[in-house]
């Protein structure tokens, strides 16, 4: 019997309606076609490849080579960006909805490893692990997690005129501790403007990348072998950050966007940097004369040329169905020649595989070569799962150091000290998944509502309208999608959150422990929480008062009868219509040494700050308020003339008649009758600058020495740089209730308002 002929009698001897006959159809569609389907699915394998550093181009010819060899794979790819790819990532895994193979970071994979959510491919890789560098990056507890593909480290750059000028050989760029200190003073003698060295500082990853070779060439480390203690503070290590701080006095202390643009202007003698500047320095200036090198050792018979060691590594997720298609994927595009062709094309990147150093290539390519050859002797940091919150803690040494001049050995055993807390933070054994708590959460959504219908019955209140199903069903057609959402959108999220808050959670592994309000007591009990707190209220109070008086001020001028009145209203309102990010990079640049405002207070004979100002711990927050104002009072212009609008033109007549000047109109007519107004826009503007982020994401990432962190950065940096998703739970609730604080009180304000105006 055909399926055609069973809904024929289905149809004939069942009493249904129009709407269940057609879901009768629908349903044997769906039968009728599905083998044919699945059939063409299992014909080929599916792999989801998810990647950043090549081009879309390059890389989709390299997966045509892959397809032809493999016929029976077809590969999907999805090109992430560096601003948003990882923490899209993070979100794939945690809904379970991961690609096959990845491309990942090298300071991603030991957190990822740690959770259990990469597959172990140390098996797979023994007949090429000797014929690949970079293997550290990818170990965890002795055990393979991924295969690396592509390499990056830094190298000395150095501008060969400066050199010429200064009278030291641009032939023979220093080898040495010694030989880069003296020419560095050499350079910075040349004249104003003129740096020997480029120190980097106010951003989470590159004052750590700088410093730290100069560590480990002195024989330092950051923890111990077992990774069980920091030696930080050993005497190596405080030697080495000795004399990194003594180049300051030669050096400007920039983030390091800023000093790369110097060096390719040719205002920089020095900096130790990245591939990135092969393409930099010809847009910027392409006559600049530059030369790189080796890092320097600390003694011609001391210690060795160390780098900090990065690339990118391939891994394959845990719950891919495909493991084995997966490895010859990578396989595949770990293979020399095809990692080659990468080099060629985007000239960023060092193969992983050893033995192309003696390729062609690098034979005419002297200064990629370089690169390959400080490859060689490069370090990687430790693969400890918490190794983001321990950089942050080296980070924030070294700017203590540079930019707090605080001593080296203080600095340091500070560092050591705080570190050891987070190695010796304990996990909470007893979990459990996530998806325990969703089925907790519906049960107590459906136990609360019952519970809240029977205790109407029980104290005998009728509800206002019976509600029938059979009889209002259109009713409840129109309810369902909405009610659906706030379930879904609403109330769950609300618990869910709730729930992480008091819980120790996993984003990753989609586990958690319930451990109460121990996360709230941490977060209470952090220092830099506690600074975020007063940082944030600082912004709040500085920029809440001026933003309101300027757009009042400016309201007041464009409501007189003046030409070009629209024209106005217009270029207020264009900065509020501009991208945050956008304009945050605008005055970046403007904030920089060589940037407008330093240009303007030098034609004043005004010396500018020194350190510049998105880099000086008192000015840094002052100039991201300023930003602030500038981009956000047209908006609140714009409100407030709406309101003057809407004054009756007689109270100003009657005024008038009374001998009121123009400033007593203003205090007695205007204020009174825009403070509904006011007091709304008031609270708005609390609300925003309370929850203040993209500025100082976009220009100092929290820094210098955390002077620009506020509370959503805070939350930010520990939910999704530290994964600790309850603690960041906890600063979301605390910042909630902060923000409930004042609107309750703005709105008692508001109240009081409307009696007086009554």
């Amino acid at each position: 019997m055909t399926l055609y002929a069973i809904f024929d009698i289905l149809t004939a001897y069942m009493k249904i309606t129009l709407i269940g006959k057609i879901f009768i159809a629908a349903l044997f569609a769906f039968l009728i076609f599905l083998p044919a389907s699945t059939h063409s699915a299992d014909s080929k394998v599916v792999l989801n490849f998810w990647e950043f550093s090549v081009g879309e181009e390059l890389m989709r010819s390299l997966l045509d080579k892959f397809q032809k060899e493999n016929p029976d794979i077809e590969v999907k790819l999805q090109q992430l960006s560096w601003d948003y790819g990882f923490d899209k990532i993070v979100l794939s895994v945690a809904a379970n909805n991961a690609p096959d193979v990845c491309e990942l970071g090298t300071d991603w994979v030991p957190k990822f490893s740690s959770s259990g959510v990469l597959l172990d491919v140390t098996d797979q890789m023994t007949d090429i692990k000797d014929q690949y560098l970079l293997w550290e990056a990818v170990t965890y507890d002795g055990r393979l997690y991924g295969a690396p593909w592509l390499a990056g480290t830094r190298v000395l750059f150095y501008n060969r005129d400066l050199f010429f000028k200064a009278g030291l050989n641009p032939d023979n760029p220093p080898t040495t501790w010694e030989e880069l200190s003296y020419a560095a003073k050499k350079i910075s003698d040349i004249g104003p403007g003129i740096y020997g060295f480029g120190i980097f500082a106010a951003e989470p990853y590159a004052p750590w990348q700088q410093f730290l070779p100069f560590a480990w060439a002195n024989g330092a480390d950051v923890l111990s072998e077992d990774m069980s203690k920091c030696i930080l503070n050993s005497p190596a290590a405080v030697e080495a950050l000795k004399f990194y701080d003594s180049l300051k006095s030669y050096s400007i202390i920039e983030r390091q966007p800023q000093v790369n643009m110097l060096f390719a202007k040719g205002q920089v003698g020095m900096q130790i940097s990245g591939f990135w500047n092969f393409t930099l320095i010809p847009r910027q200036n392409p006559g600049l004369n530059f030369g790189v090198a080796m890092l320097p050792k600390p003694a011609k018979n001391k210690g060795f040329s160390a780098a900090f060691a990065g690339g990118e590594v391939f891994v394959i997720l845990k719950k891919s169905k495909h493991s084995k298609e997966a490895i010859k994927l990578m396989k595949f595009l770990m293979r020399e020649e095809n990692a080659l062709e990468i080099v060629k094309v985007q000239h960023n990147i060092v193969p992983t595989y050893k033995d192309s150093i003696n390729s062609s290539y690098y034979q005419t390519h002297p200064n990629e070569r370089i690169f390959f050859q400080q490859m060689l002797t490069a370090v990687a940091p430790p693969p400890h799962p918490n190794w983001v919150s321990i950089q942050e803690e080296v980070t924030n040494a070294i700017e203590n150091v540079v930019v707090g001049n605080i001593k080296p050995k203080a600095a340091l055993d500070q560092a050591a000290a705080r570190i050891d807390k987070i190695l010796n933070q304990r996990v909470a054994v007893d979990r459990f998944s996530d998806k325990f708590v969703t089925i907790l959460i519906c049960v107590f959504i459906v136990l609360f509502s019952a519970a809240f219908y029977i205790s109407k019955k029980i104290r005998g209140i009728k509800p206002a309208y019976r509600f029938a199903i059979v009889k209002d069903r259109s009713t409840l057609f129109f309810l369902l999608p909405w009610l659906v959402t706030f379930l879904v959108f609403g109330i769950y999220p609300l618990i869910y959150s709730i729930v992480i808050s008091l819980s120790e959670y996993n984003l990753l592994s989609s586990q958690m422990s319930f451990i109460g309000l121990r996360n709230f007591i941490e977060v209470i009990m952090d220092p830099a929480f506690r600074s975020s707190v007063l940082h944030t209220m600082f912004f709040a109070a500085g920029t809440i008062p001026i933003t309101m008086c300027l757009a009042l001020f400016c309201s007041v001028l464009i409501n007189q009868k003046v030409p070009l009145k629209q024209f106005y209203q217009a270029g207020f309102f264009l900065p509020v219509a501009t991208s945050v990010i956008v304009i945050a990079m605008i005055f970046t640049y403007l904030y920089a040494p060589g940037g407008f405002f330093n240009f303007v207070l030098t034609k004043l004979h005004i010396k500018p700050p020194d350190p510049t100002w998105l880099m000086n711990t008192k000015l840094a927050l002052p100039s991201i308020m300023f930003m602030n104002v500038w981009a956000s009072f047209g908006y609140y212009t714009v409100l407030f003339l709406a309101g003057l609008q809407t004054i009756p033109e007689s109270l100003y007549e009657a005024a008038s008649i009374d001998g009121a000047n123009d400033w007593q109109k203003f205090i007695k007519v205007t204020l009174p009758q825009l403070r509904p107004i006011v007091l709304f826009a008031i609270v708005i503007n609390t609300i925003n600058t309370l929850q203040v982020f993209p500025e100082i994401f976009a220009m100092t990432q929290g820094g210098p020495l955390g002077s620009t962190t506020t509370i959503v950065y805070y939350l930010y940096e520990t939910g999704f740089h530290k994964f600790r998703m309850g603690n960041a739970a906890a600063v979301g609730y605390l910042l909630f209730f902060i923000i409930l604080g004042f609107s309750l009180l703005q709105m008692k304000w508001l109240k009081m308002g409307e009696q007086i105006g009554e």
